[in-house]
């Protein structure tokens, strides 16, 4: 049954409470005052005649939003007088709004009446003043005039909350594709064509950076995508360069970036990405918020740093990328490849860090997610003013036959724009594509990590990541690694998990205590919590010291157990060419293969569309 998530909004003096209250009990659903979510010093404020910033209020907004997300049946009373924060409640899923319409005199008036209550009428004109009335597209949000008896407000309230449905008018520029959906290579560039035609040349657009993904991406159709835009904008005689979104991976080479691009990108046009230098901060999300979106898990800010070439005087920036599950943010890409995948050490750290709190099984494969709400949040309010950006995101599977291309969607601007629109409907392509419901718990799994792709267990700790939701307690994980010869992708990473392993959670927040170096680099202790099994299964890392590979001392002293690749391979009668599927070894014990770990969520659990509940098992 569709989630039934209610706000109901206006200025103070609207009797929001009132018929909020009613139409809770009239649907069944639980009712919250959201003035009760204030935190004492807005209170405080607010009871002094001192108007609320901004700043006062996300903290705030973002307390609202996980209550919305708490249950399937809630109705809360909440001011959302602004477009912006009205956007930051629909990241609960499902939302929709009763705005409950009232003159500023009546609003004074029943004001007046209300002894006691912080919000005076002295404040009624700011209210006015910043109530921004739903736009046109704001289609989810039901106007009712709040005149006359509570019972006629709110049988008018019923009615129109009855006639609307969740979600805005705001649609993506494109959006192409299906979960039957076939995308060929000359379709996609006939529609990458069209794009850059309207969105970018047609506006006059000239100095152009694109941000793709890195050579670990290789099957996310995003190197074909950038190979087609840099070519048709090479050949109109723009000034393109590339700037991958590396994160914290090392920088492609030349034959890696010819490969991801399909050799249509010239290599001197591709510049390096470092997360620790040639950065600029233009803000940040604070300890509040981030307390309030974790439920009180995390209580430190999240600065945003990103690579100062963002600002570097395009005309456009193009954001190129794959949307599917993902470890910290549950869904990959949109605002995360540049926040994230062009950020610096500080938004990496916190960004991964919140997320390792908030519970990677709680968090994979969720569209709306805390580190969704944060790294949104970073771009809408920090980058969206001032970056013209254009979004290509690509939806894949992978099928017995091979990779194909499901989906192709593009926008622009935030998480209220087309940009967030064309993002959330990938996401829920994504959903039908790449994840993967087993029907009962796997005892048994192995996952082929490819050797051009995954040369280091902090890439491919993929396996770990997308199949634990699918393993059974005590069950066995066995990552075929013939490429993994480290396990950081730096000699600085490298030298943490070396000296403090995949041991779990506990083990890990008591490293971060006594280790200054682990403090300082948080992203890898979130990168010890994602890949331990927390002992709930085991975790065994097949590899080929003789060609290089990590030795069986080095496996073990990091936590996991280790099996020589070769006699691996024979006994699970897998090689590189064997499909993802149910398959049984060479004494006839079944398990299930995954060719390709970084493309999927296995799972035998349900997902919910947002985290914010405990997962369930």
């Amino acid at each position: 049954m569709a989630a039934d998530r209610i706000v109901v909004m206006g200025v103070a003096g609207s009797a929001k409470s009132t018929v909020g209250l009613e139409l809770a009990r009239r649907r069944g659903a639980e009712f919250v005052d959201g003035d009760r979510l204030h935190p004492a010093a807005n209170i405080a404020k607010m009871s002094g005649g001192v108007p609320l910033t901004d700043e006062d209020r996300w903290p705030w907004l973002a307390a609202v939003r996980r209550t919305l997300r708490s249950s399937d049946a809630v109705v809360v009373a909440c001011s959302a007088l602004r477009r912006s924060y009205r956007d930051a409640l629909r990241g609960a899923a499902g939302v929709r709004f009763v705005h409950l319409v009232v003159g500023a005199d009546e609003a004074r008036h029943r004001l007046e009446r209300r002894p006691g209550h912080f919000m005076q009428a002295g404040m009624v004109e700011g209210q006015f003043a910043a109530l921004e009335p739903p736009a046109a597209e704001e289609t989810d949000v039901a106007v009712v005039d709040g005149t006359g008896t509570p019972a006629q407000v709110v049988a008018r309230a019923q009615a129109a909350i009855d006639a609307t449905r969740p979600g805005t008018a705001v649609a993506p520029i494109l959006a192409e594709g299906a979960a039957d959906r076939l995308l060929a290579p000359d379709e996609v560039d006939g529609l990458v064509e069209e794009v850059v035609r309207r969105e970018l040349l047609g506006t006059g657009a000239r100095r152009i950076l694109v941000v793709p993904p890195d050579a670990t991406r290789g099957h996310s159709g995003a190197g074909h995508v950038t190979g087609a835009v840099c070519a048709q904008l090479s050949a109109a005689g723009c000034d393109v360069a590339v700037l991958p979104a590396t994160g914290t991976h090392a920088a492609m080479d030349a034959g890696e970036a010819g490969r991801l691009f399909e050799g249509r990108v010239p290599f001197p046009s591709v510049r390096a990405h470092s997360w620790r230098r040639g950065l600029v901060a233009p803000g940040a999300i604070s300890a509040a918020e981030v307390a309030a979106v974790s439920a009180g898990r995390m209580a430190d800010p999240v600065p945003v740093e990103v690579d100062a070439a963002l600002f570097d005087g395009w005309d456009a920036v193009v954001s190129v990328g794959q949307v599917l599950p993902h470890e910290v943010v549950g869904m990959s890409n949109f605002t995360k490849n540049l926040v994230v995948g062009l950020g610096g050490a500080a938004t990496i750290n916190a960004s991964h860090l919140l997320g390792a709190l908030c519970g990677i099984e709680e968090v994979m494969g969720r569209t709306f997610t805390p580190v969704r709400d944060v790294v949104d949040a970073a771009f809408d309010r920090f980058l969206a003013h001032r970056l013209q950006v254009l979004w290509l995101l690509t939806v894949m599977e992978s099928t017995p036959g091979g990779v194909v291309q499901r989906g192709l969607f593009a926008g622009r601007g935030g998480s209220g724009d087309t940009g967030g629109a064309a993002f959330r409907a990938a996401a829920a392509l994504a959903a039908r594509a790449d994840v993967v419901r087993v029907p009962e718990p796997l005892d048994r799994v192995s996952c082929w990590l490819a050797p051009d792709e995954f040369r280091s267990t902090w890439l491919g700790n993929k396996a770990v990541y997308r199949t634990r939701m699918a393993l059974a307690d005590g069950g066995e994980l066995v990552v075929l690694a013939p490429g993994v010869t480290r396990f950081g992708e730096d000699a600085e990473l490298d030298a943490l998990i070396r000296r403090h392993g995949y041991r779990g959670t506990p083990a890990v927040l008591d490293a971060v205590a006594r280790d200054r170096d682990l403090a300082r680099n948080l992203g890898a202790a979130a990168h010890l919590v994602h890949g331990s099994s927390e002992g709930r299964f085991r975790i065994v890392y097949c590899t080929d010291p003789a060609s290089g590979g990590l030795s069986r001392r080095e496996v073990e002293g990091v936590g996991y157990e280790w099996r020589p690749l070769g006699p691996e391979l024979e006994r699970l009668g897998v090689d590189a060419a064997s499909p993802t599927g149910p398959r049984t070894d060479r004494g006839h014990r079944p398990f299930h293969h995954v060719a390709q770990p970084g493309l999927g969520l296995w799972t035998s659990r349900p997902l919910q569309a947002s985290a914010g509940r405990p997962p369930t098992r």
